[in-house]
């Protein structure tokens, strides 16, 4: 078969040429490991063309605005470059999160159009979480739940021979008008993990990401509140010696990435999880050439304040360690599970400044029991740890997302966000807010938006822009020219404010 493996065009790439620092874009940007891992996988038994998010596109039929509230418009939405791409093919997959979901679905019914016998097969962590949803309001035809590295596979070779689909695990599909749920797929073992072929990175695309990502684990060792990662518990991370060979393969394709600073992402959602086995690989990272290539990674603050791992960054070119801390007061902490405390990511962050390795924290405000008091603690916080020991942080309003423990209890907090939220932009607008922070007036959601963009200001007038120049360890880091963001929950987020919701227009044409 012909497969065609894609994503939701990335919002990032669509905005009106004078709003959009395309330099700075590129630089941040990730390919999709789902589709380039599955790629590597499929083309055993199939041919596959991948069609990179990034460079796909959208517009809107008269060329025109589109409204967080104009559902209308939004769904005659065209995707030129999707479009062209479907000649030839068999089947379509799609990967999709929760916050590019509404793309995702309009895609499904612009391809149905085109070819309304072609196959489409949706994946990813929206799809996974709300399958049985998704079946029955979309064009989506079947949905690989979780890990598609077994499924996807099987759900192809069936398709081209006619097997029986409903012994397929990990599979959810439609016929006749009804959701059939094939049984769950156990997750992959490390060892199976290891064994998945090297990501097919030869069929990305050139000058486009200035980053290329590399996975070592999966799942969390933790279970926080608001999180919606999969397999939350156990973890599974691969051998130091398998994790060396996949960052040295991503390494051997940084021509193909954009600009003179280019970095490997370690996308693990704890790299740390397990210290001994990070520090290893740290070792092992002095042995390889990276050549000009930046190092980025996520780490948990007690798994870092407790181990050797910010002295064996040094001498490495470390880009930064990215710290989710969330919020700046005990109690707040211990309600989402972080388990950590404010004490220790102060430790960590005074590790990082003794050691000179950068780091960036992540916070969160607006959970549905906070006060303004209690937003304005955590604000605070991230101020002194970024004054005290450098650093960058990011603040961002709740995104309540599905398949979090917070999103199974939003009824006990009287929010009445469902599935269908994400089949708009709804989840940009004031009522979303209100109806998540309910303990927030709009008076208290001004002022906290106020005392963040007072301390950007003031980091604006020390520092310029150099909080987002690169500091990597071999030249030290500077206390001046941090900043901390908000108003960046989701990648959206950044061109469709909540606060601005009932004005603010998004230019869906892609020039």
């Amino acid at each position: 078969m012909n497969i065609l493996l894609t994503g939701s065009p990335m919002f990032e790439m669509q905005r009106d040429a004078k709003d959009l620092d395309i330099d700075l874009e590129k630089k941040m940007m990730c390919p999709s490991m789902a589709l380039y891992q599955l790629a590597s996988i499929i083309r055993e038994k199939h041919e596959v063309q991948v069609l990179d998010p990034a460079i796909s596109n959208f517009k809107s039929a008269d060329n025109g605005f589109i409204g967080i509230f104009d559902d209308q418009k939004l769904s005659t939405l065209r995707f030129p470059i999707l479009e062209r791409s479907l000649e030839g093919a068999e089947a379509v997959g799609i990967s999709s999160t929760s916050f590019d979901w509404f793309l995702a679905r309009v895609m499904a019914r612009r391809i149905k159009e085109v070819d309304p016998d072609l196959p489409i097969i949706a994946g990813g962590l929206h799809p996974s979480i709300a399958d049985g949803y998704i079946l029955d309001s979309s064009r989506i035809d079947y949905v690989v739940r979780s890990e598609g590295e077994r499924s996807l596979p099987e759900l192809l070779n069936t398709l081209e021979k006619g097997g029986d689909i409903r012994v397929i695990k990990g599979v959810s599909w439609r016929i006749n008008g009804s959701v059939i749920r094939n049984e769950d797929r156990p997750p992959l073992t490390a060892e199976e993990i290891e064994e998945i072929p090297l990501p097919a990175f030869d069929l990305m695309p050139s000058n486009v990401h200035g980053r290329i990502c590399v996975e070592t684990s999966r799942g969390c060792t933790s279970d926080c509140k608001f999180c919606s990662v999969p397999f939350r518990r156990p973890w599974r991370g691969i051998s130091p010696k398998a994790a060396l060979r996949r960052i040295e393969h991503a390494a051997d394709y940084s021509a193909k990435l954009y600009g003179n600073q280019k970095g490997i992402f370690i996308l693990d959602t704890t790299f740390t999880a397990d210290p001994k086995r990070a520090e290893r690989i740290l070792e092992g990272l002095k042995d390889i050439d990276l050549g000009n290539l930046g190092i980025g990674f996520e780490g948990r603050a007690e798994d870092i304040a407790s181990s050797n791992i910010m002295r064996l960054c040094q001498g490495l070119p470390i880009d930064y360690i990215f710290i989710g801390v969330e919020c700046g007061y005990n109690e707040g902490l211990r309600k989402i599970g972080k388990g950590i405390s404010v004490e220790t990511a102060e430790r960590c962050a005074s590790h990082g400044s003794d050691y000179h390795v950068p780091l960036r924290y992540g916070f969160i405000v607006g959970f549905p029991w906070e006060t303004r008091e209690e937003c304005l603690k955590t604000i605070a916080f991230a101020d002194r740890l970024v004054s005290d020991h450098g650093g960058l942080a990011f603040i961002n309003w709740l995104n309540l997302l599905p398949g979090s423990r917070l999103w199974a209890d939003r009824g006990s907090y009287g929010i009445s966000e469902d599935l269908d939220t994400f089949d708009c932009l709804h989840f940009f607008s004031k009522e979303y807010r209100r109806n998540v922070s309910s303990r927030l007036t709009e008076e208290d959601i001004s002022l906290i938006d106020r005392e963040i963009d007072k301390l950007n200001l003031m980091r604006l007038v020390n520092g310029g822009r150099a909080g987002f120049a690169r500091s990597r360890v071999t030249s030290g880091i500077s206390k001046t020219g941090v900043y901390i963001l908000t108003r960046t929950g989701s990648f959206i987020a950044k061109f469709l404010p909540y606060y601005e919701a009932e004005t603010k227009l998004l230019n869906l044409d892609l020039r």
